[in-house]
């Protein structure tokens, strides 16, 4: 599998935060987002502000559905569900970097459209748009999600892709 670019980026530092008591503690960076060889996505669901404060995906197996982990917060923001169609399926995602290491704008492209904005910021045109668009054609190439999350939203969201030879790209023997 192949990871197919990131919206956002992972923090690695070490820090300390203040908790609602003012008692201090230790913070050492963001926690991994994995959902890798995850194909069968049937619902996700979204909850945001002005950035995109949690994720979590639903998955037809055995056909019934299977939750994700939630990854982020959840409670007390706005919250969407996207649900794909039968044969509908994630072919790429386009965003923004919001401030504080948040994601605006979150977009789910699928082989029949678009779902979101999510997190919707128009406040600072300047922040570029960042498209990650691998070319997924076939159900089979998407591979799953990785990123990153912290105690308050997710950090950084890209896809996984799972390269499938066409007939016309295998060896002859």
């Amino acid at each position: 599998m192949i990871r197919a670019g990131s919206i956002g980026v992972k923090d690695t530092s070490e820090r300390i935060e203040f908790g609602e008591d003012d008692l201090e503690f230790d913070v050492f960076g963001d926690d991994d987002l994995e959902e890798k060889g995850r194909t069968m996505i049937s619902h996700i669901y979204v909850s945001f502000d002005s950035i995109i404060r949690s994720i979590q995906f639903g998955y037809t197996e055995n056909e019934a559905l299977t939750l994700s982990k939630k990854y982020g917060p959840s409670e007390g923001f706005s919250f969407r569900i996207v649900k794909l169609n039968q044969d509908e399926y994630v072919t790429g995602l386009s965003g923004s970097l919001g401030y504080h290491g948040g994601i605006t704008n979150l977009i789910f492209h699928t082989n029949r459209g678009k779902h979101g904005p999510f997190a919707n910021d128009d406040t600072n045109p300047r922040r570029p748009k960042i498209e990650i668009d691998p070319s997924i054609r076939d159900r089979r190439e998407f591979g799953g999600f990785f990123g990153s999350y912290s105690s308050g939203c997710i950090t950084s969201i890209g896809i996984y892709v799972n390269p499938i030879p066409s007939s016309h790209e295998l060896p002859r023997v």
